[in-house]
């Protein structure tokens, strides 16, 4: 084999193991729910495989952030249906898988949207640029549903973070 036989099919393997990645990477994968960790991260099993799972474009209350990080838990436990699928986007810097999650079945809602619907989570604008979460979150301001029904930036986790 010729040296520029070589590099051309060395060139066409690399195109198609990222085509294949990419492509791969951006389907959806249908999951079983294991356990709701808190509000904006899941615990599934894909194919026999147990991972968490952090939901893309949203920050939710801390466990100790009283009394919201329980409710936000308790609001995805109640929306989560034990069929899932997932659209990965990334991994985090924890190593969980972060995802758009959707309720399996005929209502596919995803889940990330509804958490900020319902104002049981934040838009995490430092990793969001889809502007329905924008727009979610501002009706939820509006209508002063779950952590924007008191004022104050307590009820951001980031702030709440922060202040710890």
């Amino acid at each position: 084999m010729s040296r520029k036989t070589l590099l051309i099919f060395l060139s066409l393997f690399v195109c198609s193991t990222v085509a294949y990645w990419n492509n791969s990477a951006s389907q959806r994968q249908r999951c079983q729910l294991e356990k709701v960790v808190d509000g904006d991260t899941l615990r599934v099993n894909c194919r026999g495989k147990s991972i968490s799972v952090r939901l893309h474009c949203i920050d939710a209350p801390e466990k100790s952030q009283t009394p919201w990080g329980a409710r936000s838990t308790a609001a995805l436990r109640r929306l989560a249906p034990s069929q899932l699928e997932l659209d990965i986007t990334d991994t985090d810097r924890y190593g969980r898988t972060v995802a758009d999650v959707y309720m399996g079945g005929a209502d596919h809602r995803m889940l990330n949207l509804e958490q900020v619907r319902s104002g049981n989570a934040a838009v995490y604008a430092r990793y969001c640029d889809d502007d329905r979460f924008v727009r979610a979150e501002r009706e939820a301001k509006l209508a002063r549903r779950g952590i924007w029904s008191r004022a104050g930036d307590q009820q951001t986790p980031w702030s709440y973070r922060h202040q710890r």
